[in-house]
This record gives structure tokens, sequence and C-alpha cells, in this order.
């Protein structure tokens, strides 16, 4: 058997902290590894942040590998154990990082439906709800963090019907939105943040919206070597 990768400093990492397998949701949120010692490890502060109220929090670190002609994601268990808010990056650069400890043995992770990427606008993504362009935080094959302004309520559990574009194609599909919430620390209290549940994605669009994600993740992996 093949060793497996070992994490790096430089390395991009996705920080899962929550796998709901009934919903096909996670919590997934991205890092850098900035140093290692052992089994204490210091990452930039993630998108979305993590905050001190979740020190102790029991986390999965994954990342993308290359080995040969294909990529696999490798990870670990730790846990998160503090907010740094002065790391010291250089002498003139501070910023604000998080501390984990490793707690486990590398194994391979399977997350095709639970893995999310943010897409760019080159990446000809896009998601319209209730007839309005939403701004996609994330996207997996199973579901979507986006933000909205405003509009008509959604509300969790309720069956809605969504357009995803894929490089101009238009998808009908029905969804579920799982989360709704509001952030006090954003600047437009106006904002809606929704996490949705895809739930009969027809096949050529899930064929496209997987092409689609692998090609992200082959981006972020070519950036890192």
């Amino acid at each position: 058997m093949k060793k497996l990768t070992d994490i790096r400093p430089g390395m991009r990492v996705s920080i899962i902290t929550d796998i709901d397998i009934e919903k096909e949701v996670a919590d997934v949120r991205n890092a850098v590894v900035y140093d290692m010692e052992g089994a204490s490890i210091v990452l930039s502060q993630s998108d979305p942040p993590f905050t001190s109220r979740q020190t102790g929090q029991k986390i999965t670190v994954t990342y993308l590998v290359r080995q040969e002609r294909s990529l696999s994601r490798t990870g670990f268990p730790g846990k998160l154990t503090g907010i740094v808010n002065n790391y010291a990056l250089s002498s003139q650069n501070k910023v604000q990082a998080i501390n984990i400890v490793r707690e486990g043995p590398l194994k391979k992770y399977d997350l095709r439906m639970h893995f999310r990427v943010k897409p760019r606008t080159q990446d000809g993504i896009n998601l319209f709800l209730k007839g309005e362009k939403t701004a996609l935080m994330d996207i997996s094959i199973g579901g979507a963090r986006l933000c909205r302004s405003g509009g008509d309520a959604v509300n969790v559990d309720e069956p809605l019907s969504v357009n995803l574009i894929i490089d101009g194609q238009i998808f009908h599909c029905e969804a579920r939105p799982v989360k709704v919430w509001r952030s006090s620390e954003t600047a437009r209290p106006d904002l809606e943040y929704v996490s949705l549940l895809f739930l009969n994605m027809d096949r050529r669009c899930s064929h496209l919206l997987s092409g689609k994600i692998l090609a992200i993740e082959r981006g972020l992996l070519s950036s890192e070597w």
C-alpha cells in the first residue's frame, strides 16, 4: 500500500466540523497550513471563521493530494485548541490564526457528496432562488450555501425550486433549506444566508457539476505545487 502524503506548511486544507449523512450536508471550512510542530498545527483562520466558543471542538482536517494520475483526499482527526489573534507571519504581517492538535493517523476520505468548493466568477456556476441570482458561498453535489438579499422568505424544511446554471446550461432542481440565518456582524442586515440540500438533481447536471468541482479542486492543488 502506497504511503499517504502528510500535511505540510503552505498546503490548503478543508476543516470538517460536522457531517450529517442523512441530509448529505457538511460544515466545511477552508484554511492554509502555517506551521507544524509534532501533533500541534497552526492554520490560518478559516473561511467561515472559527470563534473562541468552538475551542475544544472535534474536527477532521482533509486535503487534496496527487497520486500518480489521480487525485485523492487524505486527512486526520483533530481538535481545535485555540484562536491566535496576532500570529506573526512576518515581522510586519500579523494575522488571526487557529491552533489545532492532531489526534489520529492519516486515512483517505470520500466526501464526493459532502465536499464543497467555493466557485469563482470564471467557473461558470450560478444559482437562482425565487428568480434572484444568489451569491454562492460554496457548492457540492449534495447541496449549497448561498447569500441573498431579502426577497420572499425562505423557510427551513420547506421545499422550493432553484435554477442551477452551469456554463450557460439551465437545470431545474428541487431543494430543501436545512438552515436559514442572518449575521449581526455584517454591515448588511438584509442579507440572508441559506444552506440547501439538493433533492432530485438529474444525471447530466450531476455529471457537469462533478466535473466543475473536480476542476476547481485541481486548480487549488496546482497552486500549491
